[in-house]
């Protein structure tokens, strides 16, 4: 393999100091035109390039972010990520993604990997709680911003007002005449008893049973055990008899759009004989029919706070701002 060219090699080509050779790579004073452009010339000729990493760490920063994520299984992932890449691309940076599968030791081994990088900073999405991983993200001594879940006030946060927007679900499915309604989530009890952060799910959860006490329906029905296949069978099991309109909640739009597969594979027309809706309002929504009924939040400007968050934490140490984004509901020919 052949080595790349050093300074020291390009100003032993030149016969220069290694002085003149910084001053005429980066235009500084007190080097004549020629040698300069002598210099530049040279460089070219054996593929001279910087080492990038050795001036930013000279200056402090490896121009680098980390982004810990649980997956990209659901759409929304993917279109935050990508926002955020670009966000950081265009402040000159560029990111280290980590995909934790939602495992606490493998998110663990991600933030040691980049901790072993110097990254600037981390936007984290936290599968950790206990006040011992709190400790550890502290000791990193890196900026972080937590999106998607919360671990507390310390910690920067970018999201949704999930609880208000759940509730505010549940009301608009009510107004079109919806009784009975249950909820699918995935299981929170399971994922509490192994530790894990469980913020967004249960303020999802949260605002569905708002909403429902708030019209004063007892009848609630949060569906996490099992599949989503058998969650559905369970919904439709108990509410073969009940009068009323029905209908389906999703913790998702992923969730929404596997659920509206099933429905249509038993025969059960939507909205007609179950009503239906998600959250997220994801880019693949446009090609499923029929078209969902969904909350809406700007992943666009979701991504953009987190990273313009995350760089006001790195000039501010202290930096605790919460940054929630507006929502709104989209309706769709899944309700009726």
């Amino acid at each position: 393999m052949k080595m790349r060219t050093t300074i020291k090699d390009l100003a032993e080509y030149c016969k220069v100091s290694i002085g003149t050779v910084d001053r005429a790579l980066n235009n500084r004073p007190g080097i004549s035109e020629r040698t300069k452009n002598m210099i530049l010339r040279s460089a070219e000729e054996l593929n001279y390039h910087p080492n990038h990493t050795g001036r930013s760490l000279a200056k402090g920063r490896t121009m680098t972010i980390g982004v810990v994520c649980f997956d990209l299984y659901n759409n929304f992932f993917p279109e935050l990520i990508d926002t955020i890449e670009a966000r950081a691309k265009q402040k000159g940076y560029f990111i280290y993604l980590i995909l934790t599968h939602r495992d606490l030791a493998l998110e663990q081994d991600g933030l040691s990997y980049l901790y072993e990088r110097q990254v600037d900073g981390i936007i984290l999405f936290p599968i950790g709680l206990s006040e011992e991983y709190i400790q550890s993200l502290k000791g990193l001594n890196i900026p972080i911003v937590t999106i998607y879940n919360k671990l507390n006030t310390a910690f920067p946060f970018v999201g949704v007002d999930d609880k208000r927007a759940m509730e505010d679900a549940v009301t608009y499915m009510i107004q079109k005449g919806y009784t009975n309604i249950g909820y699918v989530t995935p299981d929170i009890e399971s994922q509490d008893e192994k530790g894990l952060n469980t913020y967004t799910l249960r303020q999802r959860a949260k605002g569905y049973l708002k909403g429902m006490e708030k019209a004063g329906l007892s009848n609630t029905q949060i569906l996490e055990k099992g599949t989503i296949e058998e969650k559905i069978d369970c919904f439709l099991e108990q509410h073969q008899d009940s009068d009323g309109k029905k209908a389906l909640l999703c913790l998702c739009d992923s969730y929404a759009v596997t659920a509206m597969r099933y429905l249509q594979q038993k025969g059960i027309r939507i909205p007609e004989q179950v009503g239906l809706m998600g959250y997220d309002d994801i880019e693949p929504l446009k090609y499923i029919t029929p078209r969902l009924a969904t909350i809406q939040y700007s992943v666009l400007r979701m991504g953009q706070a987190a990273i313009d968050l995350l760089f006001e934490c790195m000039v501010d140490t202290d930096c605790t701002r919460e940054y929630l984004l507006d929502y709104s509901i989209v309706d769709g020919d899944s309700l009726l």
